[in-house]
């Protein structure tokens, strides 16, 4: 009889720490977060990270789906949609951003809204893009360039910029198809946001700069026409994306303007890598064999490029949109970055993101 009871006690045991320990299946009218991202993208780890914290945290369900491709990640979602999951969240992972497109109407039909770390996402069509304001990071992205090259600041001691989450981009013509009034929708997400924004369907932000001619994505020389000085500056920009393109537009429109307060000019060499290493490296070259005052890459993986590329000669480089600049290796610290290197942070916070996915599954 013991031994009897010790079976059933083991096996009693043994279902509970199942149950508890489980966070990856679906029980009915439970809560399922499907994680969809690139597992090769630094700027997605640390994020990752902290969304499976607080959900085990919470005691919540969630599921990881990954993928590097278009077709890969369509895949993924794909079984996300067969695993009914409850919301989906996505954070600046420029893999997923360059498929969006092939996804978000598949997302839309299935009833699972998509919560993403920028707004382009939802330029894009996913329900939701939070973050930081990519204009403003661009202005000041352009502000570090000028605080090197025209006051003489040293990257190694200039901090690295961080700046406020809080503005939400919710595209209203999903909102609508997922069945949601977007009235209610902002109400519920106004305690957790600084900012709600509304959208639609596109391929580029219409904004201020867009009427500037210095926005415009191509090389060329800004800043006053007779100036004391020309600095020459190479940026890199990782992909054609709506937010990495604001950014790059707008380093461009205030460089422009410090140029002409100042009477200086910069002379621009811009190229875009379309997110290959290759092309990528050939640009960094080129920007080392023209001997350039100062480099800026947009996006984790060309800053940190640029990083390796530089170390001998020293060229100063600014980085923009980096997410985790301490986990890439690319400063010490963001009060002392320590080497020739330092910039710009579009880091998520990761808890207040997951305030809106829940304010939106927990009904």
């Amino acid at each position: 009889m013991k031994k009897y009871i010790a079976i059933i006690l083991a096996l009693v045991l043994v279902t509970t720490c199942f149950a508890a320990c489980g966070k990856t299946e679906k029980t009915e009218n439970q809560i399922l977060i499907g994680l969809l991202y690139d597992v090769g993208q630094d700027s997605s780890a640390t994020p990752i990270a902290e969304a499976k914290e607080f959900l085990d945290s919470k005691g919540i369900a969630y599921k990881e789906y990954t993928g590097r491709t278009v077709d890969e990640i369509s895949l993924a979602v794909d079984s996300a949609i067969a695993d009914k999951v409850s919301a989906i969240f996505t954070p600046t992972d420029n893999s997923i951003m360059t498929a969006e497109l092939s996804i978000y109407e598949k997302l839309a039909k299935a009833g699972i809204p998509h919560f993403t770390g920028a707004d382009s996402f939802a330029l894009n069509g996913a329900f939701l893009g939070y973050g930081v304001d990519y204009a403003n990071l661009g202005v000041e992205t352009a502000n570090m360039v000028a605080d090197v090259l025209i006051d003489g600041k040293n990257p190694a001691t200039l901090s690295v910029k961080t700046f406020d989450n809080g503005t939400a981009t919710i595209n209203t013509e999903i909102c609508a198809e997922l069945g949601y009034d977007f009235e209610k929708v902002s109400e519920k997400f106004a305690p957790f946001c600084q900012k709600i924004n509304e959208i639609t369907t596109g391929d580029a932000f219409v904004d201020a700069s867009s009427s500037n001619p210095a926005s415009k994505l191509e090389s060329g020389t800004l800043g006053a026409q007779n100036a004391e000085k020309t600095f020459t500056v190479g940026i890199c920009n990782y992909v054609d994306d709506a937010s990495l393109n604001q950014i790059v537009s707008n380093i461009k429109v205030q460089l422009d303007n410090i140029g002409k307060e100042k009477n200086v000019a910069f002379a621009i060499k811009y190229d875009n890598c379309n997110a290959d290493s290759n092309v990528m490296s050939q640009i960094i070259a080129g920007f080392n064999a023209d001997k350039v005052d100062l480099m800026v890459g947009v996006a984790t993986p060309v800053a940190m490029a640029m990083q390796s590329a530089t170390e001998e000669n020293g060229i100063p480089v600014i980085f923009s949109a980096v997410s985790d600049p301490i986990n890439a290796q690319l400063v010490s610290s963001l009060e002392a970055p320590g080497k020739n290197i330092t910039g710009t942070s579009d880091y998520l916070d990761t808890k207040a993101i997951f305030n809106l996915i829940l304010a939106t599954v927990e009904e």
